[in-house]
């Protein structure tokens, strides 16, 4: 079974940022750098959208109640108390908004739901679920850079990312979910 480009992009983000994540000490994962955000409060603020459009919108489930405070969204303090919390958070949104996605079609893709949020442009036309999923995955590699870019100031590699679109590109995007989630160049899928 194969997800669409549009999903295997978001799956590719996912995977990529938990990548540059993945070494990063609890303690360091809370740190702010510069006075900016803390990677913690970021993760929890790219995921925010994933929950509020795809999970909540698109899904008609209740928000995750974490990642719904106003603190995680744009214009927040960028400051995180509990990286535990903000990490199973993360998990239980993925692991709602994964099989929903996995399934979803080019058909509905195009599906188009009225929108009451922040963004003027939805509230005029609606917000389309092609246009919720590439959204959500551009937002997470927007703040990919932003974290490989700030790793070095903690004492980190800064790596080679996005992965997903370094390595294997004319296959980035195309994900076996018989195989484990596994990526065409085989790293295995995370999220």
């Amino acid at each position: 079974m194969r997800v669409t480009s549009e999903v295997g992009l978001l799956f590719s983000a996912w995977a990529d940022l938990d990548e540059a994540l993945a070494d990063v000490t609890p303690q360091d994962m809370l740190r702010q750098i510069n006075a900016g955000s803390s990677f913690a409060w970021t993760l929890a603020h790219v995921t925010h959208p994933v929950d509020s459009w795809i999970n909540v919108r698109f899904q008609g489930l209740p928000p995750q109640p974490l990642l719904h405070d106003l603190h995680f969204r744009v214009g927040g303090d960028g400051q995180a108390a509990d990286w535990e919390a903000i990490r199973t958070a993360v998990a239980e949104v993925r692991s709602r908004a994964r099989p929903y996605l996995e399934a979803i079609t080019e058909r509905d893709l195009a599906r188009v739901l009225p929108y009451e949020g922040g963004f003027a442009a939805f509230r005029e036309h609606g917000i389309q679920l092609r246009v919720a999923v590439l959204q959500n995955a551009a937002h997470h590699f927007l703040h990919l850079g932003e974290i490989v870019t700030l790793r070095p100031a903690l004492g980190y590699d800064g790596g080679y990312f996005p992965r997903s679109l370094i390595f294997n590109v004319p296959e980035a995007f195309s994900y076996d979910l018989r195989d484990g989630g596994r990526l065409a160049g085989g790293r295995a899928a995370s999220g």
